[in-house]
């Protein structure tokens, strides 16, 4: 009978537990080898934009040792201040939790917003430097507050604007009123625009003179729809004085080009215009007839042209250019009325 050599067996029962025992601590050493030398380090300005929506972790870390597989906390972006982050990195198959901090922060100007680029004042105009304006505003603060510079202490003040201005309304010329906004973080945002304050000019007074008797049944000669059209067409043209082009028209030059373009030639003042053509009462007016403005009778001070239903088309002033206006009521706001009806 065969019989068993017992420390045969157990002599390979500790050399197997011996081996299995030396596989295993060899594994834990290298599995907490690479654990722990999974590590990210982070740039020393560790900074985010507030409210990135899609911010990279990559642009504040400056080398991972491994593979960054996801975030595990991340950060609020609409708060400003550390915050702490976990990322994921894995390497050989090994996922490891890492802790970085990084900063949020508000690095964006507040902007600001003017209604026009440049503005036009007539001599002696009021002016208000903040007319112009559209909006302040900071993607953090909201609305800023308006300070007058004079009272701003930059030490303490936050979340304000200034503006600046050597704005002379009673002087023509070009002027500059400029705007700066800054934020609670200290960033600060300062742009202009530009304001140009143009001579008023003064109609040439004549002398008073007989206008002729109307001659309300005279037919007007020339294409008047035509130049009713064109008139039209014209307004938004610029006031420029002296003009008598699309590039800028004073009252009488504008008439005397809506004439030119249906082949009449007319006088170029308001106070020559006075005796273009044949009067007509002004209840007989009809399209195309030129309105003589005065203050008294045979002292024309603005010419228009009248197109019919109480409206007239005519070149204002620097800040209006052409409009098309109610005869009643610019008599009404201008304190002139119509003092001769003149057909062609």
């Amino acid at each position: 009978m065969k019989t068993e050599n017992l420390p045969s067996r157990r002599k390979l029962l500790v050399t197997t537990l011996f081996l299995f025992t030396s596989l295993m601590i060899c594994y834990f050493y290298e599995y907490h080898k690479i654990y722990n030398s999974i590590d990210i380090t982070v740039t020393k300005s560790a900074t985010i934009e507030y409210g990135s929506p899609n911010y990279d972790i990559r642009e504040v870390v400056d080398s991972v040792d491994g593979e960054i597989v996801s975030i595990k906390k991340d950060i609020d972006t609409t708060k400003v201040g550390q915050q702490e982050m976990i990322v994921e990195v894995e390497k050989n198959q090994i996922v490891k939790e890492v802790p970085i901090v990084v900063e949020v922060k508000d690095t964006t100007a507040p902007e600001i917003q003017f209604k026009e680029e440049s503005i036009s004042l007539v001599e002696g105009d009021s002016f208000d430097v903040l007319s112009n304006l559209s909006s302040v505003y900071d993607k953090v603060d909201g609305e800023l507050t308006y300070h007058e510079s004079a009272v701003v202490n930059p030490d303490v003040d936050t979340n304000y604007y200034t503006v600046e201005s050597n704005v002379d309304s009673s002087t023509p010329g070009n002027y500059q009123v400029i705007v700066t906004a800054v934020d609670q973080y200290g960033n600060t945002s300062s742009i202009s625009y530009s304001v140009e304050v143009v001579e008023k000019v003064e109609e040439v007074v004549a002398p008073v003179v007989t206008v002729p008797n109307y001659q309300n049944d005279y037919v007007a000669t020339g294409d008047v729809s035509s130049m009713i059209q064109l008139a039209y067409s014209l307004i938004g043209s610029p006031y420029v004085a002296g003009g008598n082009t699309p590039a800028g028209f004073d009252c009488s030059g504008f008439v005397q080009y809506l004439y030119s373009q249906i082949g009449i030639s007319i006088s170029r003042s308001s106070s020559t215009q006075l005796y273009d053509g044949v009067a007509v009462s002004y209840e007989s007016a009809q399209p195309g007839d030129i309105l003589i403005w005065g203050y008294s009778e045979g002292v024309p001070t603005h010419t228009a042209l009248y197109v019919g239903n109480g409206q007239m088309i005519h070149a204002t002033n620097p800040v209006q250019g052409v409009i098309a206006s109610d005869v009643a009521a610019w008599t009404r706001g201008s304190g002139t009325h119509v003092i001769a009806v003149r057909r062609i």
